[in-house]
């Protein structure tokens, strides 16, 4: 899943891991009008008992990083 948020361009992804789901956030500076570079890449995430959890806690994790790092 891939979204803008304020400045940046956040691709989250969930992984199996057991009977849990795990995910994992990129996060890139888009600047309008230049190419998208990486600015921070998460370790896995704490597991959740879903996708959906996984994915809501990364797009939450990611979005927080973002207001802390606006551009």
């Amino acid at each position: 899943m891939q979204f803008g948020y304020r400045t940046f361009t956040i691709e989250c992804s969930v992984k199996p891991v057991g009977e849990t789901y795990v995910g994992q956030a990129t996060i890139y500076s888009s600047p309008s009008g230049k190419d998208m570079v990486e600015c921070f890449k998460t370790d896995l995430l704490p597991s959740c008992s879903t996708q959906t959890r996984a994915i809501g806690y990364t797009r939450n994790f990611a979005e927080m990083w973002c207001d802390r790092h606006l551009i």
